[in-house]
């Protein structure tokens, strides 16, 4: 196109504002990490654990084309106002693990004692903060799936691949650390917790941002947040890239919001 003071180039960069629900940002989650070269190449050739999570739920069901359900695959929650679990006769299968192409549900240890470095663990979080470290809340005197884990990841050079909300920010995860622990606190709404620190930089921490990266190669950046009603919890992110990949990201956003209100999830 040209004018008066000569060619004017055509607009390279488009934009967009989009207002996530919890329930939207799990399913973007879910959705970039089973798209990440980790995560595919282990679950097409090498280990892979997806641990049972509200948010990982969403990573089996784009591997597999499962969905294992929020209260099935789940086992530690914040539910009601409290600390607790998903009740045990509603659970069903346990974590989804890869073994070199064949798929089974079960207790991970067995697996976990093959892991070899390029293995992948992924495993959802309760805590994240500005510097990049990562809490998972303990309900297990042991652990649980992530005190399995740990010293063999770290031992043997495998991967944990943490899918999680930046609605679950908060200002120091060290901090949160040493106030928690099973007995430290007087009194619980719920059951008594610790919390598990991963330091930044020893796993590949996946929010929205990176999802939105991932799928559709759009800079996502977090401007709100919160609501009222159904919304309350939600997020609002600014989108930038190319005409084409943010309307991709634009369709896809409100593909997952139709998917949500066709399940009834809209609210969770």
């Amino acid at each position: 196109m040209t004018g008066g003071g000569g060619t004017v180039e055509a607009k390279e960069t488009a934009t967009a504002l989009v207002v996530l629900r919890p329930e939207e940002s799990r399913r973007l989650i879910g959705w970039g990490t089973a798209e990440s070269p980790p995560v595919r190449r282990a679950a097409a050739s090498g280990r892979l654990v997806v641990v049972g999570g509200s948010t990982t739920r969403h990573v089996a069901r784009h591997l597999t084309g499962e969905d294992p359900g929020c209260e099935r695959f789940a086992v530690g929650w914040i539910h009601e106002g409290r600390l607790g679990e998903t009740p045990a006769a509603q659970r069903s299968g346990g974590p989804f693990l890869f073994n070199r192409g064949t798929v089974s549900r079960g207790w991970p240890a067995g697996l976990l004692e093959q892991f070899e470095a390029g293995d992948v663990y992924v495993k959802g979080a309760n805590a994240l903060d500005p510097a990049g470290n990562v809490g998972v809340l303990m309900g297990s005197p042991v652990g649980g799936t992530i005190g399995a884990a740990m010293a063999i990841l770290h031992a043997r050079g495998g991967a944990l691949v943490i899918p999680v909300s930046l609605r679950k920010t908060i200002p120091s995860v060290a901090a949160a650390c040493r106030l928690l622990g099973q007995g430290r606190v007087d009194r619980v709404m719920g059951g008594p917790v610790g919390l598990m620190p991963i330091l930044a930089g020893t796993a590949a921490v996946i929010t929205e941002i990176e999802a939105f990266r991932q799928l559709f190669e759009v800079t996502a950046t977090l401007t709100a947040a919160g609501g009222v009603g159904e919304s309350a919890g939600a997020l609002v992110f600014h989108l930038a890239g190319s005409p084409q990949a943010v309307n991709r990201a634009w369709e896809a956003c409100h593909r997952l919001r139709r998917e949500v209100e066709a399940a009834g999830e809209s609210g969770l």
